[in-house]
């Protein structure tokens, strides 16, 4: 099966497991939302203060439509609304057929302002403004329904903007956190040019996968390999030239290595080195994949700058052995297999 069919494959089963999970969580959000507004509702029903709990609900469809953004389908949150009015107990009621109404407003609204978010201060007042206006319209329906005084109205609407304003500052600080704890983690084990993962993530994913190997006695292949005569590509045609046949080798041989096996990973651990981890991979198993390596880059057209450059590799790799102490051992057998490759003609693959 030729390689681009096998990667269109991948990318459909990846696209389908994102979408599922997308939709798992979307449904199990809705089962939250739902018990956890019927459970309130029980605890209250046929008391004279049933309506206290109704900011609650004002900030449960808030979290779920802005801050957590759930796929939820018009049906889902239809029935939801059905549930809880049947529970209690105001189905035939009017007015509670406008405020579900104005509950199902509220939810898309929300996810629209969410999906077309300004910025900074501007994003705060589409917020509140619709939040504001949503949460009025609400509570104006809950005082026709139960007779409540005007003030008691003005309080519950400024309470739930308070609450609805602590919420926006603390999630948001919350996400800020998580996207900073992120960028963090992917700066500190992946390559900025190339986007693959670096020495430091090699390092510890090398030190794992070698006492993994040991204790449970499965196999691991080390392949090290570095581009031929690259400083001759940075003093021939410029650094600019460099960065691109580093960037576009790493991308070449990552796409390849999710067609071969997705738990495969290429590292950049020097300057134009590299290194795969062939877990539970014998030598023999990863020769096949390590010549398809070499000969896709061999084969593939780099060009830059109005230039064609011809970019080859030189392969080093090695099997772990079971004299083999530590990781070390490995690596430098497989550094001895490399240099061996670039000292014998270049473009080639050494195995021991």
């Amino acid at each position: 099966m030729p390689l681009r069919i096998l990667h269109n494959d991948f990318n459909y089963l990846a696209v389908y497991l994102t979408r599922s999970r997308a939709k798992v969580r979307a449904n199990v959000g809705v089962i939250y939302m739902i018990l956890m507004m019927v459970a309130v509702q029980i605890s209250v029903h046929g008391t004279a203060n049933s309506w206290v709990f109704s900011n609650f609900l004002i900030f449960a469809i808030v979290f779920v439509s802005y801050f957590l953004m759930l796929e939820v389908r018009f049906w889902q949150l239809l029935l939801g609304v059905l549930i809880f009015m049947i529970v209690n107990g105001t189905i035939f009621l009017p007015l509670s057929w406008a405020y579900a109404a104005t509950y199902l407003g509220f939810f898309y609204t929300m996810k629209l302002i969410r999906q077309h978010r300004n910025t900074g201060w501007l994003a705060y007042i589409d917020y509140v403004l619709a939040t504001l206006l949503f949460s009025t319209v609400l509570w104006i329906v809950v005082g026709f329904r139960f007779n409540l005084p005007i003030w008691t109205l003005v309080w519950e609407v400024l309470f739930s903007y308070f609450l609805l304003t602590i919420m926006y500052i603390y999630v948001n600080s919350l996400m800020s956190g998580a996207n900073t704890l992120a960028e963090l983690t992917y700066t500190t084990n992946y390559d900025e040019l190339t986007h693959v993962k670096n020495y430091f993530a090699f390092k510890n994913e090398f030190s794992s996968a070698f006492e993994r190997a040991k204790i449970k006695g499965q196999p691991l292949t080390l392949m090290l390999f570095d581009i031929d005569h690259f400083k001759r590509v940075n003093d021939t045609y410029g650094h600019l030239t460099g960065d691109y046949v580093l960037s576009h080798v790493a991308q070449l041989i990552a796409t390849q290595l999710k067609t071969i096996d997705p738990g495969l990973v290429l590292y950049r651990t020097g300057g134009e080195e590299f290194t795969i981890l062939f877990n539970n991979y014998t030598a023999d198993q990863a020769r096949e994949h390590v010549a398809a390596i070499a000969d896709n880059v061999r084969d593939a057209e780099f060009h830059h700058n109005d230039n064609d450059i011809d970019i080859s590799i030189s392969v080093g790799v090695t099997q772990m052995q079971g004299q083999d102490e530590g990781q070390v051992d490995i690596y430098k057998r497989a550094d001895q297999n490399l240099y061996y490759s670039k000292r014998h003609g270049r473009d080639q693959v050494t195995f021991s």
